[in-house]
């Protein structure tokens, strides 16, 4: 009996059922907001992610990629990828909104939601699905964003909400010189309350019980999407073992998360309480 159930198990149809009974579908969804350049550029960080038995679906959602640019970027046939062109003109991140409302409407076990001018270390995706995996708590976990001139020195980092008031950015010096597994002290993740859309993953579950509102995220970064996350019980993390660095020089020289999270954390605050 043993060696017949070995000898089916054996088969090569066999084999090819249990591989993808186990392997993981992720959505990658790409805010393409940026030139030809920087979405080449983030296609080949994705090419070269150190992945198991994992299976990657990539959306590229933006009004400005033409035909002759679809038809370039075709060229990394690594993995599927499918081109999303609202008719109405998108703002800001309605991008990752839009790619959202789409893929909630496929199965996969993971979405990941990046912006079109990053640059990513090869274990990036690879550790921010440990980090799900193994910690069910989590509900949300951010990649941590490091500065190209020195890769040691943070740029961004989520925070935490000050229930009096948010101190200025002004005042927020850079968390120099620390490394992920300095920063984590043994630590599997950091607890914050929001992080940049830069790099974060979530389960599709997590989606799922959400579901998409008509007012998800509209126009106000990831700050309704980490505040909503909270409310329904998940703890939003950061792991800076999953590094990414900012590929626009220019955006090296302010934070999104206290430029932008700041203001909109205020607006929810003053109009939408009960999500706090």
């Amino acid at each position: 009996m043993k060696s017949y159930l070995a000898g089916f198990l054996a088969q090569p149809q066999v084999q090819a059922h249990i591989y993808h009974q186990n392997i993981m579908k992720v959505a990658i969804i790409i805010q393409a907001d940026y030139n030809l350049d920087s979405l080449s550029s983030i296609l080949e960080d994705i090419r070269k992610q150190k992945l198991y038995q994992t299976k990657i679906h990539i959306y590229i959602v933006g009004n400005t990629l033409d035909a002759v640019s679809q038809a370039y970027l075709q060229k990394f046939d690594f993995a599927p990828i499918t081109f999303l062109q609202p008719e109405q003109k998108l703002a800001n991140d309605d991008g990752l909104y839009y790619g959202l409302q789409f893929v909630s409407k496929l199965k996969y076990d993971y979405i990941w939601l990046l912006d079109g001018d990053v640059c990513l270390d090869p274990l990036a995706l690879s550790t921010l699905i440990t980090t799900l995996q193994d910690h069910r708590e989590v509900g949300l976990v951010c990649s941590q964003v490091y500065e190209r001139k020195e890769p040691k020195t943070i740029q961004e980092l989520g925070n935490l909400i000050n229930s009096n008031y948010l101190q200025s950015s002004t005042n927020r010096p850079k968390s120099n010189n620390i490394l992920g597994e300095e920063l984590l002290h043994n630590k599997p993740y950091i607890q914050v309350e929001y992080c940049a859309a830069k790099s974060l993953l979530l389960p599709y579950q997590v989606m799922q019980h959400l579901g998409i509102y008509k007012d998800f995220a509209l126009n106000l970064k990831t700050t309704d999407l980490c505040v909503r996350v909270q409310k329904a019980g998940w703890i939003i993390a950061v792991n800076p073992s999953s590094i990414i660095w900012q590929n626009s020089p220019d955006l090296e020289l302010w934070s999104k998360i206290n430029d932008n999270n700041e203001c909109n954390f205020y607006y929810w605050r003053k109009y939408r309480p009960e999500l706090f």
